[in-house]
């Protein structure tokens, strides 16, 4: 799975025309993740269309960058994900984003984002 993150003006209206640019073109975001500091706001986007999505933004103005991400199946219980993050800090691997995804029959679905995909991969 591609996330797409972008880098975004900290200013009113900017998630709807975000939004707008990827709707326009038929892109359908899955999942999304913001946060907002200094005066400048960051997405992190799962989207049906990664290649297409950061085209349309990126001749829209906005920079982003692309990675791949680990999709982890958790039980949904506490401690589930203090318990994945333990497994991959003791090994080394940094976790750099993470998406949650839903929860469906008992089971939560994470998108994370690591320095060391396969290491990581061959964690869980």
């Amino acid at each position: 799975m591609i996330q797409i993150d972008v880098d975004v003006p900290d200013r009113p209206g900017e998630l709807a025309k975000l939004a707008a640019i990827l709707g326009a073109t038929g892109i359908n975001i899955d999942a999304i993740s913001a946060e907002s500091a200094g005066g400048r706001s960051y997405m992190s986007l799962i989207v049906n269309q990664p290649m297409q999505a950061r085209e349309a933004l990126m001749k829209n103005g906005y920079a982003s960058a692309m990675r791949t991400v680990l999709v982890v199946r958790l039980d949904d219980k506490p401690g589930a994900l203090a318990s994945l993050a333990r497994k991959l800090g003791d090994s080394g691997v940094d976790v750099v984003s993470l998406i949650h995804l839903g929860t469906v029959g008992g089971h939560a679905q994470i998108a994370l984002g690591v320095d060391n995909l396969e290491k990581a991969r061959s964690l869980v």
